[in-house]
């Protein structure tokens, strides 16, 4: 599990109707890292709660530590896209969602950067 020290980021996902309880998901994404003469990777969690609460751990790699943010933000993007559509129906939003719709602020695979 990430340390507190190591979260560079952090973005909580509600079920639509359910903004004023707990989140059903929180992002939580750590620092990027690279040893001398190594690819560099970022860590994120995925920590669901209610009924199946677990933590999600992965990392991303990359060439240097912002092309290993951008993986871990695509990554994310297309896990949070994944439970939302497997598990929470379509209904998780955040605060940066526009007019309650199903954008989720992450880039994925298959649609790139949010506009």
């Amino acid at each position: 599990m990430l340390q507190d020290d190591e979260v560079i980021g952090e973005r909580s996902f509600f079920l639509e109707g359910n903004e004023g309880t707990a989140p059903a998901i929180v992002l939580r994404v750590g620092r990027p890292v690279q040893a001398k003469g190594e690819y560099a990777h970022c860590r994120f969690e995925l920590i669901t709660h209610g009924p199946d609460a677990a933590v999600h751990e992965m990392t991303s790699g990359g060439l240097d530590p912002l092309d290993a943010i951008i993986g871990c933000f695509t990554l994310a993007g297309m896990n949070v896209a994944g439970l939302n559509e497997s598990i929470f129906g379509g209904r998780l939003k955040w605060e940066g969602s526009p007019g309650g719709g199903p954008g989720l602020g992450l880039p994925t695979m298959e649609h790139g950067w949010p506009r």
